[in-house]
């Protein structure tokens, strides 16, 4: 009867353990399968009955990346997502194809003629640096291409704003990067920056944020003091000794008696505990609370249409 009880006890256990995870599954999808390489995704089949023009299309894509360094991915979606699951989607795609805070972009393009068309672009490594400053730039561009939420969508329109897109890339990837550029990922609670030259991903903030602004009011404050000092200066004359002693009138102070006195002669003490219940510190998104099955830092940013 007692193993009978420890055995339902332990399956008890094991399912109350495992159903959260196995829904978690099932709420982070990606693609997989897809070989680590620059590709244009037709889940929306736009271009099933014109392969020729897929085909020159996918080519500029990966001449494009060759040319800047970059893994880059374009999904032409068919199936409709929340705005919600379409960032993790992106996401986690992305490292699952090309690997957790490599160089790259994946650009998901909302092409199920539904209303509410939520496109999105997920930057990844130097990506996130670089093109940050640029994406809602990026997307106003794009939306002179693309049709509205509802429209009718035609191959023409996609071609010309996969090529508008490209260029985009292309135009921005000249730019030089701030070397007091950094991006915080609130999803992952990460900061990507560089230090010496290196792109880096860390759970700390980096060492610029604190000193600029300490040199930024140490300056202010100088300033200021200076400005304070030559107007008060120019308005008022100090003359003879600044000592304080100058300012007794030593023929009328005088003191005979130097006593100390005390009104009471108990204390109190109140211990304060070692131990605090409030844990402290800003608020962390665990990995599991954001829904994505990857750790990798990204930026980007979405749009609607």
């Amino acid at each position: 009867m007692i193993k009978r009880l420890a055995s339902l006890i332990s399956a008890f256990v094991i399912c109350f353990v495992l159903f959260p995870l196995s829904c978690f599954e099932s709420h982070a999808e990606m693609l997989t399968g897809y070989p680590p390489e620059s590709t244009i995704i037709d889940e929306a089949g736009i271009y099933d009955d014109d392969k020729e023009t897929f085909d020159d299309l996918n080519k500029e894509l990966k001449d494009t990346a060759e040319e800047l360094g970059l893994n880059l991915i374009i999904f032409l979606a068919g199936t409709k997502r929340s705005d919600e699951a379409t960032m993790i989607f992106a996401d986690d795609s992305y490292d699952e194809i090309f690997g957790e805070d490599t160089d790259g972009i994946f650009y998901y393009m909302d092409d199920t003629e539904a209303f509410g068309l939520f496109d999105y672009i997920s930057t990844s490594g130097s990506a996130v640096l670089k093109y940050e400053p640029h994406k809602e730039s990026i997307f106003d561009s794009l939306d002179f291409y693309l049709p509205s939420s509802g429209e009718k969508i035609q191959p023409e329109m996609i071609s010309n704003a996969i090529h508008r897109y490209l260029r985009c890339l292309k135009s921005y990837s000249s730019e030089e990067i701030s070397p007091f550029a950094y991006h915080y990922d609130k999803y992952k609670n990460t900061y990507a920056y560089y230090t010496k030259g290196q792109y880096t991903v860390s759970d700390h903030k980096p060492w610029f944020v604190y000193v600029i602004p300490f040199f930024k009011s140490l300056i202010a404050g100088t300033i200021t003091a200076l400005i304070i000092a030559l107007v008060t200066k120019k308005n008022y004359k100090f003359k003879g000794s600044h000592d304080p002693k100058s300012y007794i009138a030593r023929n009328l102070s005088k003191f005979t008696v130097n006593q100390d006195v005390y009104i009471r002669t108990d204390t109190h003490r109140t211990r304060i505990s070692s131990s605090s219940s409030g844990g402290g510190g800003g608020s962390h998104r665990s990995h599991h609370s954001s829904g994505h099955s990857h750790h990798g830092h990204h930026g980007g940013g979405g749009h609607h249409r």
